[in-house]
């Protein structure tokens, strides 16, 4: 029965599908630092480090404006709840430009952690049935 040009065909197909499938997985469980070497990855980390130049610049640009902003008169700014609002705020956006790329690489981690387990849950799941 091998013989037959249709069952060739499917073997074909199903052995592409398989490469192709092997292929697609091992760049969905590659890291950003190991994909080609680390080299994509060092020039994200150096164009991150500009990117995080021009935020802190404009932090200190927008904060500037949100406290000229917000209060009418330096009394106003006085009370302690507007200046802690502002710092409150400053912090937090510091916080998230200074972290941005440790934040992003620790979602992609924990993404990574679940698609690497999913072909383990998916089988126990049909062991099961």
């Amino acid at each position: 029965m091998s013989d037959n040009w249709i069952v060739a065909n499917l073997e074909n197909a199903f052995g592409t599908w398989n490469d192709k499938m092997t292929e697609i997985w091992s760049l969905i469980t590659t890291s950003p630092q190991s994909f080609k070497g680390g080299a994509i990855w060092s020039i994200v980390t150096t164009i991150n480090g500009g990117l995080q130049a021009i935020g802190y610049a404009l932090l200190i640009l927008f904060f500037a404006m949100s406290i000229f902003k917000s209060t009418a008169n330096f009394r106003d700014f006085q009370r302690p709840e507007y200046a802690l609002k502002h710092f409150i705020r400053f912090v937090a956006a510091k916080v998230a430009i200074t972290y941005a790329l440790d934040l992003m690489t620790v979602i992609y981690k924990i993404c990574g952690g679940v698609v690497e387990k999913s072909p383990e849950v998916l089988a126990v799941s049909a062991a099961r049935r």
